[in-house]
C-alpha cells in the first residue's frame, strides 16, 4: 500500500501580482503548506506528492520556482502533470527530477512508488482550457496496464474525465471521455483516477474505476447546475487530499478554509 498527498490548482502567480486580480496565491500556497507540514506527524508515512495540474496561473518561471520551493518543504517526491494553465517547456525544466519525462511534446510519464502504479496523462491542450488525452498518452495507458503486474493503480490528471454540470467548467472539459473510458474498460485491477481542474470534490465512475477530484489549493467553484448559474469564483472551501491505496482505496478530502467570495469573472 502507498499513501500520497494529493494537491490540484495552485495557480501560483508572479511575485506581486494575484490570480483573477483577487487572490494572492503565493500567500495562499505559503500557509498551506505550512498546515500540511503540522499535519505530517499524524499522516505519515506519506510516499509521495501527487500534484494533478495548474501549478502555474500565468506560465512564468517565477511562479513554478516559488511552487517548487513551496512543495519541496514537504521532504517528500513530487510527482505531478500539466493543467491548462501551466507552460509544458517551464514544467518539464522545474518538475523533472522525480518523474522520467519524454524531452518533447505531451509530458506523460510512468512510475512505480511503494508498490503502486502511478501513470501520468498530460491533457493540455496549448491555448484552450479544454483538455485531451492525446495518442500518446492513451498508448502509454494501455501499454502500462497490460504490461505491469496487478498492483493497485494511480492514473493522475488534470482535466476530469466525467461532466460535472458546471456548465462554464463542462465547456473547458476533457474532449475525449471515451476514449478514456475505452481504454480501462477491461480492467479488473484496483485502480483510482485522480484529477483537478474544477476546484472541488467531485466522485464518479469510469468503466467502474472510482474518479475523484481534489479540491483546489486556493478557491472553489459552486456547484450550481442552473443555465444561468453564476460564473466566478469562491475563495473557499479549499484543501487538498490524501489517498491510500491497496486492494481497494481510501481518499479523504481534507479542507483548509471556509471563508471568502463570490467573485465574478
Amino acid at each position: 500500500m502507498a499513501r500520497f498527498l494529493h494537491l490540484s490548482d495552485l495557480h501560483v502567480v508572479a511575485e506581486g501580482t494575484t490570480s483573477s486580480g483577487v487572490l494572492d496565491t503565493r500567500s495562499v500556497l505559503s500557509s498551506t503548506i505550512d498546515h500540511i507540514i503540522e499535519m505530517l506527524p499524524g499522516l505519515s508515512p506519506i510516499d509521495a506528492v501527487l500534484v494533478s495540474g495548474d501549478i502555474s496561473d500565468d506560465g512564468t518561471q517565477c511562479s513554478y520556482e516559488f511552487a517548487r520551493v513551496q512543495l519541496d518543504r514537504l521532504g517528500l517526491p513530487i510527482f505531478s502533470v500539466p493543467g491548462n494553465h501551466d507552460k509544458r517547456s517551464i514544467f518539464r525544466e522545474v518538475f523533472c527530477d522525480f518523474m522520467t519525462l519524454p524531452k518533447s511534446g505531451s509530458i506523460n510519464w510512468e512510475a512505480e512508488i511503494a508498490g503502486t502504479q502511478v501513470i501520468g496523462l498530460d491533457t493540455l491542450v496549448e491555448g484552450s482550457g479544454s483538455g485531451t488525452v492525446d495518442e500518446n498518452g492513451l498508448a502509454l495507458l494501455t501499454s502500462t496496464l497490460a504490461h505491469s503486474n496487478k498492483s493497485p493503480t494511480v492514473v493522475l490528471m488534470h482535466h476530469p474525465p466525467f461532466l460535472t454540470g458546471i456548465k462554464f467548467m463542462d465547456a473547458i472539459g476533457l474532449t475525449n471521455i471515451g476514449a478514456m473510458t475505452a481504454a480501462l474498460a477491461t480492467e479488473d485491477r484496483s485502480l483510482i483516477v485522480l484529477a483537478g481542474h474544477v476546484h472541488g470534490v467531485h466522485h464518479c465512475q469510469l468503466s467502474g474505476h472510482p474518479v475523484v477530484t481534489a479540491p483546489s489549493i486556493c478557491s472553489a467553484f459552486a456547484l450550481n447546475r442552473q443555465p444561468d448559474a453564476f460564473v466566478g469564483f469562491f475563495e473557499s472551501p479549499t484543501g487538498f487530499a490524501v489517498l491510500d491505496t491497496g486492494a481497494g482505496y481510501h481518499w479523504s478530502a481534507v479542507p483548509t478554509s471556509y471563508f471568502g467570495g463570490p467573485h465574478a469573472f
